[in-house]
C-alpha cells in the first residue's frame, strides 16, 4: 500500500490508536491488581492485629474488611500442592511474626496467613471478574466506538477510489457517467464528485456540439470542394485543368488534416495506430503539401520511425512552412537521431514556450500569414507523442529541434 495514501494513514491511525487503548487497559488492570494486592496485605495487618490482641479474629472484622474464612478440607486442597512461604517472607509486627501472600486460584482471591502456631486462609468477596470487569468494558466500548468512527471515515473516504478511476478516465479522453451513488451524499467527498461531474458533463455536452459544428462545417466545405474537382475534369484546357486539379487536391489535404489536428486537439493522446515508416517519406510528403520541391529529403539517413504517419507529417510540415514562410534556405537534417528543421534568420525575441501558445504571430511578423497555430499544433501533437521541442540559434540559423525520434529500434531501410 502506498505509505503516501490517506487510507494508509487511516489504517494506520487507527491501529495505533487499538494498540494504545490496548497498552493502557493493560496497565489499568495492572494497577488494579496490585492496588487489590496493597489493600489485602493491609487487611492482614487489621487481622493480625485482632489476632494478637484478643486471640482470634471476629467474623465481624472478616466481614468488615470482605473477607471470610475458607473451610479447612478446601483450605488443604488449595494449599497441599505447593509451598508459598519462602522463609525470607517472614513478617515481625509488635513482637509477633507472621507470613502473609495473596494467592489467585482462577477467578477467585485468597489470603493466605501464618503464625508459628497457626494457619489462616480467607477468601476475599472481590473476583478477579470484578476487578477486571470494569476496565475490560472500558476498552471494550472504546474499541467499539474506534471501530464505528473507522468504519464511518473509511465508508466515507471509499468513494475517492471510483472518483480517481474516474477522473484518469477522464484524462484519457474516456466517457464517464456521473456515479449516482457517489453524489448522493452530503459529505465534502459526495460535493467533490458532484463538481467534478458537473463539470465533465458540462464538457461534454461542449465537446459534442463541437465536434458537431466542425462536421456540419467539413460537410459544407467538402461539397464545393467535390464540385470543384468535377469541373476541373470538365476542363478542355490541359494547363487549366492539371492546376484546378492541384488547387482543389490541396484543398481537399487541407481539410483532411483539419480533420486530423482536431481529433489530435481533442483527444488525451495521439491515436495508437502506429506503423513503421520512413523519415523521407514523410518529408517528402510534408513537401508535397506545401507544394515546396527545393528542400531535399534524399541526404537524410534511411531512418525508420514508429509512429501515426499523419502526426508526424503535420509536424514537419508546419515547421517547414515556417522555415519557408519567416526564413531563408530552409534545411532538413538528423544529427544524434534528432531532427533539425532551420532557416536563415533573425532570432526569435521570446522563449519557445511563447509561440507555442495557440494564436501567435509574432514569429515573423513581417508577414501576417496563418493564424498563428502552426507551432502551437506542433507542441501538442509532440507533447502527446513524449517526444520534445527544442530551439536555439546558432550562425544565423533558427534550428527547431525534435529530440528523441520515435525510432522503429533504430532499423534502417537497408537492413535486411
Amino acid at each position: 500500500m502506498n505509505r503516501h495514501s490517506i487510507f494508509f494513514k487511516l489504517n494506520l491511525f487507527f491501529a495505533i490508536a487499538i494498540i494504545v487503548t490496548l497498552i493502557a487497559g493493560l496497565l489499568v488492570s495492572s494497577q488494579l491488581h496490585r492496588k487489590e494486592r496493597g489493600s489485602l496485605l493491609l487487611k492482614s495487618r487489621i487481622v493480625m492485629q485482632e489476632y494478637h490482641r484478643i486471640g482470634e479474629i471476629s467474623p465481624e472484622l472478616l466481614k468488615s474488611l470482605d473477607l471470610e474464612p475458607v473451610p479447612r478440607k478446601v483450605a488443604n486442597k488449595i494449599l497441599r500442592r505447593k509451598k508459598y512461604f519462602p522463609r525470607q517472607t517472614v513478617h515481625r509486627m509488635r513482637r509477633m511474626k507472621f507470613q502473609k501472600r495473596v494467592i489467585t486460584r482462577g477467578d477467585e482471591i485468597y489470603l493466605l496467613l501464618k503464625t508459628p502456631q497457626k494457619m489462616f486462609l480467607f477468601h476475599s468477596s472481590h473476583s478477579r471478574f470484578q476487578l477486571y470487569v470494569f476496565p475490560f468494558l472500558i476498552f471494550l466500548t472504546i474499541f467499539v466506538l474506534l471501530s464505528m468512527i473507522y468504519w464511518a471515515l473509511r465508508r466515507s473516504l471509499l468513494p475517492l477510489k471510483k472518483l480517481e478511476k474516474d477522473i484518469r478516465r477522464y484524462g484519457r479522453g474516456e466517457k464517464v457517467e456521473t456515479d449516482t451513488d457517489i453524489v448522493a451524499g452530503e459529505d465534502e467527498v459526495s460535493r467533490i464528485a458532484q463538481a467534478f461531474y458537473s463539470s465533465v458533463s458540462q464538457v461534454q455536452r461542449l465537446s459534442h456540439a463541437r465536434e458537431l459544428f466542425i462536421k456540419n462545417l467539413l460537410h459544407e466545405l467538402n461539397t464545393p470542394v467535390t464540385k470543384g474537382k468535377l469541373l476541373a475534369e470538365l476542363s478542355e484546357e490541359p494547363r487549366t485543368k492539371r492546376m484546378l486539379g492541384e488547387i482543389f487536391d490541396r484543398l481537399s489535404q487541407l481539410l483532411r488534416e483539419l480533420v486530423k489536428i482536431e481529433a489530435i486537439s481533442s483527444a488525451a493522446s495521439v491515436s495508437e495506430k502506429k506503423e513503421s515508416v520512413s523519415l523521407k517519406s514523410v518529408v517528402n510528403e510534408a513537401c508535397e503539401r506545401l507544394f515546396c520541391k527545393d528542400i531535399p529529403a534524399d541526404n537524410l539517413p534511411d531512418v525508420m520511425l514508429y509512429a501515426e504517419k499523419e502526426a508526424i507529417v503535420i509536424v514537419v510540415k508546419n515547421l517547414l512552412d515556417n522555415a519557408i514562410k519567416y526564413g531563408k534556405n530552409p534545411n532538413i537534417s538528423v544529427i544524434d537521431k534528432r531532427l533539425v528543421i532551420s532557416s536563415e534568420g533573425e532570432a526569435l525575441p521570446y522563449p519557445l514556450e511563447h509561440y507555442t501558445e495557440p494564436f501567435r504571430q509574432e514569429y515573423g511578423q513581417s508577414k501576417k500569414e496563418g493564424f498563428g497555430l502552426g507551432l502551437y499544433i506542433v507542441s501538442e501533437i509532440l507533447a502527446r507523442c513524449g517526444i520534445k521541442l527544442q530551439y536555439i540559434y546558432e550562425k544565423g540559423r533558427n534550428l527547431f529541434i525534435i529530440s528523441d525520434l520515435p525510432l522503429d529500434n533504430v532499423r534502417r531501410l537497408n537492413a535486411d
